[in-house]
């Protein structure tokens, strides 16, 4: 009864968490989405993970068609500014399916422009 208890447990803390997206912007071609559940927010500065979903496959750096890529991203709230960390490219919708390429890069926080999807995000986000 312990050995099967114990596998339970370790299968249940396996299974992948699923994101609670909320689309912020949409186009012809994409949808904008982030997760409600923030990585961390201390003080003015909020990380979390942002997904843009294409309406149609986009062909990758590496030649892979992909649906869906999610975003690493770090908001400060006060200075208006954000940047991405990582970048995963997936095939399917959602950030599902097969993985088809991952980029960890230097944070970089940059102004956003006047009516842009990032200035929807921040207005949503720093709240």
């Amino acid at each position: 009864m312990r050995k099967l208890l114990i596998a339970w447990v370790s299968l249940t803390f396996c299974l992948p968490a699923f994101a609670d997206w909320v689309s912020y912007q949409r186009n012809a071609n994409s949808e904008e989405l982030y997760d409600n559940q923030f990585l961390s927010r201390q003080g003015g500065l909020v990380k979390l993970w942002t997904l843009t979903e294409y309406t149609q496959p986009i062909t990758s750096l590496e030649g892979q068609e992909l649906l869906s890529e999610k975003f690493l991203t770090a908001i400060d709230c006060a200075a208006r500014k954000i940047g991405s960390e990582k970048v995963m490219k997936y095939a399917e919708r959602r950030a599902e399916g097969k993985l088809i390429s991952t980029m960890d890069t230097m944070l970089r926080m940059t102004s956003v422009r006047k009516g842009s999807s990032d200035e929807v995000l921040i207005d949503r986000v720093c709240q």
